[in-house]
């Protein structure tokens, strides 16, 4: 194996403990966006609406990462500094 591996790992490994997609989605979103987003996110609307919503405005999201985001983020344990603003 080489070192360039190692390295490739290493910086996957830190990607996954920084932010989800869906966390960094919104880390790009503007001020508005982002209420709106964490609001709807609360609601009981559709993951597939939240979705197709999203990536017609070009956000890459998968309907997988929204549902396990609003399950582990919203209303899981998870500690979540975009969804419960707890301090990672």
């Amino acid at each position: 194996m080489t070192k360039k591996l190692a390295e490739i790992l290493t910086g996957l490994r830190v990607d996954a403990d920084n932010k989800c997609n869906v966390c960094r989605a919104v880390g790009n979103m503007d001020k508005e966006t982002k209420e709106a987003f964490i609001e709807v996110m609360n609601s009981n609307v559709t993951i597939k609406a939240i979705t197709d919503a999203v990536v017609a405005e070009g956000v890459q999201v998968s309907r997988f990462t929204l549902g396990e985001a609003r399950r582990e983020c919203i209303h899981g344990s998870k500690e979540c500094p975009t969804f419960k603003g707890v301090k990672a």
